[in-house]
Parts: C-alpha cells; sequence; structure tokens
C-alpha cells in the first residue's frame, strides 16, 4: 500500500525535477546564443577588416574601431561565463589585430597595412577614405598570426559557450 502511495508521489517528483532541469538548460542556451551573436558578428567584421575579406569594403576605420570596443564591453560584462583561456585567446587576437596601448587619448592603431594585391582601403572604402586614418596603420603585414589567434580564439569560444564539442 506504502509503495503504491509512493510510486505516483516519486513519479511526480523526478518531472518536477527533469521539467525543471530542461528548462534552465534551455534558458542557458539561448544565453549563450545571444552572447555569441553579440560578440561574434562584430568580431567578424574586425576579422574582416583586417584581412580585406567579406564586408571589409563596407568599414571604416572608426567602425571598427568602435566594433572592437564594443566586443570589449560584452567581452568583460559576461566574464562569469567565460575561462581564462578565452580571455587569453581574444587577448592574443587583439594584440595581433591592434598596437594597443598607443597613448593616452589616442585610437588603437590596426596592426595591418592600408594596401594589398587584393585591395586597397583608401580607394575600396565605401566611405570616403579620411587622410587622418593614415597614421592608424602600423603598415606590418602580418595576416597569418591574426588568421590563427582569430581561429583559436573562435575555438574557445564555441567550446566556453558551449556551442559544439
Amino acid at each position: 500500500m506504502i509503495v503504491s502511495v509512493l510510486t505516483p508521489v516519486f513519479v511526480l517528483i523526478l518531472g518536477i525535477i527533469i521539467n525543471k532541469s530542461v528548462k534552465n538548460a534551455e534558458r542557458a542556451t539561448g544565453q549563450r546564443s545571444e552572447i555569441y551573436k553579440t560578440i561574434g558578428g562584430d568580431l567578424n567584421d574586425i576579422y574582416c577588416y583586417l584581412s580585406f575579406v567579406g564586408c571589409w569594403k563596407d568599414l571604416s576605420p572608426a567602425e571598427v574601431v568602435a566594433k572592437k570596443r564594443a566586443v570589449d564591453k560584452a567581452i568583460y560584462t559576461y566574464k562569469p561565463f567565460f575561462s581564462q583561456e578565452l580571455f587569453d585567446t581574444y587577448h592574443r587576437f587583439m594584440i595581433e589585430a591592434f598596437k594597443l596601448f598607443g597613448g593616452p587619448r589616442l585610437d588603437k592603431k590596426y596592426a595591418a597595412i592600408i594596401s594589398t594585391q587584393v585591395g586597397d582601403r583608401r580607394l575600396h572604402d565605401l566611405k570616403t577614405w579620411e587622410d587622418s586614418w593614415e597614421h592608424q596603420f602600423t603598415k606590418e603585414c602580418n595576416d597569418m598570426a591574426q588568421q590563427i589567434a582569430y581561429e583559436k580564439f573562435m575555438e574557445q569560444l564555441t567550446r566556453d559557450l558551449k556551442l559544439w564539442r
């Protein structure tokens, strides 16, 4: 008799626990997806601008710096969701992409060249090129290091957000 009474109660409690677990997992997945949307698009735009691929022609240097600042803000806002490895790979990509700490009141410089065989930022930019942007480029070509750092960061981001692997 006791077993017949406790069985439905046990099933009910188990059902509530499983339901709560599923809802928490869905909420976490939604949060991870939002974080990725916040960081992924801007980071991809930065990478595209540096490597002359994709939407690079649609962006000005000022817009890329604004995107970098937005990604920085998101990375540090969502810090509790991330591992130290993610911060390390993010910092490595930023070191490869920008010359950080250019000085007080100075924008970051792009660790990139202005013109290559695949494009010239001064000519192909959909925005009117401003001469003042010229000094924002270090004129160093480190495409391979940027690509490797970007790919490592994206792999770590997907691991941290449990999007795959």
